[in-house]
């Protein structure tokens, strides 16, 4: 019995010393409690206490913007900084404008867009525009402006045109042509409108000769051919008489007007009734006072 009770006695010591008590006075309803232990009691027995987790609110730090790249960045001042030159020429028939846009693509390194070469181009490759100009112009209709916009300005964003800027010979010929560009965001630096007066430009259509043979234009005062066996085989076009150039004249004048309209503050207007060098001298005036500007415009912009 004594041997029991010691046995019993070292039992309770034990769990006294593991912190729960046991009751023994019936196996059947033995009860476990596991007394709250005192901070003392944590750091004797070597407990591990896990701190509870506070829930702070999060302060979103203010990060400035970083700087710009050429990956995250677009420009809103392209047109300052660039220092390539948008440009838009118009002319009457005869008016020289041709001769005049190869000095300046020549001089400027300008991308020369003329819509009728441009029209003929797409139509040789049978893009998609081109497929829908041609069943107009094989059933003998004009050509509608949606068409020929698409045209055009799909060929102002190629790279070389936005790179080096564009020269864009006779055209828009209308307003509706003109606001629609506008609205596709092309807008020229300078408008320059080549002025003769009617009875030179029609001295110069009707004296105008082509050469089938070779397709070069001649004109029997201004620019006679070589030989007589050139001379003996030029033509002339149906509609380089007098009676259809003034018709043409007429309807190229009210064209200008209703673009004008829109472009009047950047229009410049070229004597032409001079020789094609003094022509090239007062467009040269112009356009190189317009790179001196945007070049000093982009400067002070990196400023």
């Amino acid at each position: 019995m004594m041997k029991e009770a010691s046995d019993i006695e070292r039992r309770r010591e034990k769990e006294r010393e593991m912190g729960c008590i046991v009751n023994l006075n019936s196996a059947a309803t033995a009860s476990l409690r596991l007394p709250t232990p005192t901070e003392g009691d944590k750091k004797e027995r070597g407990f591990c206490c896990f701190p509870r987790r506070r829930h702070h609110r999060r302060h979103h730090q203010f990060r400035p913007p970083s700087a710009p790249t050429a990956t995250n960045s677009r420009s809103h001042s392209l047109t300052v900084t660039n220092e390539a030159l948008n440009v838009m020429i118009s002319g009457a028939p005869a008016s020289g404008k041709g001769t005049q846009c190869h000095l300046i693509a020549d001089k400027y390194g300008l991308v020369h867009i003329a819509a009728g070469d441009l029209l003929r181009a797409e139509i040789a490759t049978g893009s998609e525009n081109g497929k829908r100009a041609k069943q107009y112009m094989e059933k003998g209709q004009l050509v509608p402006d949606e068409i020929a916009v698409m045209m055009v300005k799909d060929r102002l964003l190629k790279p070389d045109s936005k790179e080096r800027g564009w020269l864009l010979d006779g055209y828009p010929r209308s307003l509706s042509q003109a606001t629609a560009l506008k609205g596709f965001g092309f807008e020229p630096h300078t408008f320059l409108l080549l002025e003769v007066s009617e009875d030179l430009l029609v001295e110069r259509v009707v004296g105008r000769r082509l050469d089938p043979v070779t397709g070069k234009i001649y004109h029997l005062k201004y620019s006679p051919p070589e030989t007589e066996e050139i001379a003996a085989r030029l033509t002339q076009r149906f509609d380089d008489t007098e009676e259809k150039v003034k018709l043409r004249l007429n309807t190229h004048h009210q064209n200008v007007e209703s673009v004008l309209a829109l472009y009047k503050d950047i229009t410049v207007k070229i004597n032409g009734n001079v020789s094609k060098e003094e022509v090239f001298a007062q467009i040269d005036s112009v356009l190189s006072s317009l790179v001196e500007q945007r070049k000093a415009a982009s400067g002070s912009v990196v400023a």
